[in-house]
């Protein structure tokens, strides 16, 4: 039995930078341990080799603007790797670095196979494949892509997810089907397209929304590239086909639309729907909102069990999803600040975290655009 504060669940950029941030505020080595199923960035490293941030990374840290895809105000992935784009492994190695730099102590290879909420005094109880854990608080932060959604439309199991293919360059030529319109699918696409595929996008987000919210556009990198795939005649895209099923009818993949429009492939469609909410051992420990999304109050702490924070790409604040790194970032100080109180660690460093612009309590900051030209 290892007794412990603190555990985080997830060694991706939501767990290791709740981890650095209580490393700064001075937490105990023996007082935080982070478990990782995988490898650090796992995630990333099961990327499609084509595949690259949408965000821009570069190495403004000189200028008080924080890397936009840092974890930390002080590192910078674009610093580290030379890259502004980065793929999924260099964005790993990033993680790494910041792993070794602020000495955060990772269990990789360790799967998380329950969680016991005891009482309020006596925390949690966890078991894993190896080790048993009595800690006082959790960090949600396993992420998303573990958990692809296969049930968005009926015959979703015959298609292939995005994040089951790992080089776009071996699959065979010929026309392909692609379900999904907004950022994995125009990257689906694109790569399929370069490799002089035919290619039709469905139910196609286009930019016509009337939010500014990134998580509800296409990003100018995603848009940019769309509008060189235009040039190459390669792609078709179709708003208005809303898949209602896939069926496989002897060599042939028929996708129909909800309107009764049918389009048929001799390659399963590829379904870039996006991954389900799926919180694992911890999932009970949660009430859920009317979308789906987990519930939580203003420190991101679970509205059904205290000291159970989440962190990471399933916060949802109404109307704001903090999706992306430079979203759930601003709310590491979240969790950080309620475990720092219990402890009586050094919060002085949310000054810094503020000043990087990596505090965010306006959580309306993605409805209004201040931008006016």
């Amino acid at each position: 039995m290892i007794k412990t504060e603190v555990v985080i669940v997830g060694a991706g950029p939501a767990g290791l930078g709740c981890a650095a941030l209580l490393k700064q505020m001075g937490i105990e080595e023996g007082e935080l341990i982070v478990l990782e199923q995988g490898e650090i960035g796992e995630t990333f490293l099961k990327w499609p080799e084509s595949m690259r941030f949408i965000t821009p990374s570069f190495p403004s840290n000189g200028y008080h603007q924080t890397d936009l895809n840092a974890i930390t105000p002080d590192t910078s992935p674009a610093f580290s790797t030379g890259k502004e784009h980065l793929n999924g492994e260099e964005y790993a190695q990033y993680l790494n670095l910041v792993t070794q730099h602020y000495d955060i102590k990772v269990n990789t290879q360790t799967r998380l196979k329950s969680v016991v909420n005891l009482t309020d005094e006596e925390g949690f109880l966890l078991e894993t494949d190896s080790l048993s854990i009595r800690c006082n608080f959790i960090v949600w932060a396993g992420g998303e892509f573990h958990t692809p959604n296969v049930n968005a439309f009926s015959g979703a199991s015959l298609c292939i997810h995005n994040s089951e293919i790992q080089r776009w360059n071996e699959k065979e030529q010929g026309a392909y089907i692609v379900i999904g319109g907004y950022e994995s699918g125009v990257d689906a696409a694109y790569n399929l397209a370069n490799e002089g595929n035919k290619v039709t996008v469905l139910d196609f987000i286009g930019n016509n929304s009337d939010s500014y919210d990134p998580s509800m556009v296409l990003s100018p990198y995603t848009a940019e590239r769309l509008a060189n795939l235009s040039l190459l005649g390669q792609v078709e895209l179709d708003e208005e086909f809303k898949v209602a099923s896939v069926q496989k009818k002897a060599d042939q993949y028929v996708v129909t639309s909800t309107c009764g429009k049918v389009l048929t492939s001799r390659f399963p469609p590829i379904n870039c729907t996006g991954f389900d909410i799926n919180l694992g051992p911890v999932a009970e420990l949660f009430d859920y909102q009317v979308n789906g999304y987990p519930l939580v109050n203003k420190f991101d702490e679970s509205s059904k069990v205290r000291n159970l924070f989440l962190a990471g790409s399933r916060l949802y604040h109404d109307p704001t999803l903090l999706c992306f790194i430079y979203k759930f970032r601003g709310r590491f100080f979240a969790p950080c600040s309620v475990i720092g109180e219990e402890l009586a660690l050094d919060m002085s460093i949310f000054r810094h975290y503020k000043k990087a612009g990596m505090i965010l309590n306006d959580l309306n900051c993605c409805v209004e655009q201040e931008c006016f030209c």
